[in-house]
């Protein structure tokens, strides 16, 4: 019978999500321990006197250091209608998300460890998949968990955090260069901004006041925007049971 479109499609390989934020593979095991206790937060006029690549610094330490984050996600040009999601992920993999294609309909993400499930709505699944038996509506189904499937989506807040102006081979940027003081949903930031090694220009918006983490992310001028908070707040995520998972 056909099946939903992978979320391959739908989100990491359409959206071309990890290119363009360049995150990539976490070279520290999920479940390492926990680093040493954080050393006290810069000030903000302390944060504003560093240069853009001591800044960058400070903000992937202390976001090496996040258990947890929710992420909101905007690609208003993708092709298939506007994209929105929202993502809570801890760094042991657990995720729980939805995510919306303007026209198409929404899925449910659910990933405990490395097993991960999707559940899309009626209208997401008549839309990808028409000939689906009635009896795969309200179902979750078991997906790939590979970066071509939704890994990295459900890993991209907490890739972000510890990328700040990295390019996708990890090297520091040459050109990450320091903007002016902004605004996130009431938070005050400092940006800064770079061209990635393919010519799309990124902006990131570090935390000038508490911990210096990554509180936006701007991708090709709009193309994508990330929202990032709720740090260090429990992710929940449970597993679907037997009876709620489509067998074709």
């Amino acid at each position: 019978m056909p099946t939903p479109r992978p979320l391959a499609a739908v989100a990491l390989s359409a959206l071309a999500l990890c290119a363009l934020t360049a995150c990539g593979p976490d070279e520290a095991p999920k479940n390492a321990a926990a680093p040493a206790t954080p050393s006290a937060s810069p000030s903000p006029s302390a944060l504003a006197d560093l240069s853009a690549a001591e800044i960058a610094e400070k903000s992937r330490t202390a976001g090496a250091e996040l258990t947890g984050v929710t992420i909101t996600v905007d690609v208003p040009g993708y092709p298939g209608g506007a994209f929105h999601g929202t993502f809570s992920e801890n760094s042991g993999g657990d995720c729980h998300g939805t995510f919306t294609i303007a026209g198409q309909g929404s899925v449910e993400i659910v990933r405990v460890g490395d097993k991960a499930w999707e559940k899309p709505d009626a209208a997401y699944l008549k839309a990808t998949a028409p000939g689906a038996p009635d009896g795969a509506v309200g179902k979750w189904f078991a997906t790939g968990n590979t970066a071509k499937d939704k890994a990295y989506f459900c890993d991209l807040g907490v890739q972000l955090e510890k990328r700040v102006g990295l390019n996708t081979d990890s090297s520091p940027n040459q050109g990450l260069a320091k903007g002016g003081p902004v605004q996130v949903d009431g938070a005050a930031a400092l940006s800064l901004t770079m061209t990635d090694p393919e010519g799309s220009p990124a902006r990131y918006d570090v935390a000038t006041e508490g911990e210096p983490y990554l509180l936006a992310f701007d991708s090709d001028s709009g193309g994508m925007t990330v929202r990032l908070g709720d740090f260090d707040k429990p992710v929940q995520a449970t597993a679907p049971a037997a009876d709620q998972v489509f067998t074709p």
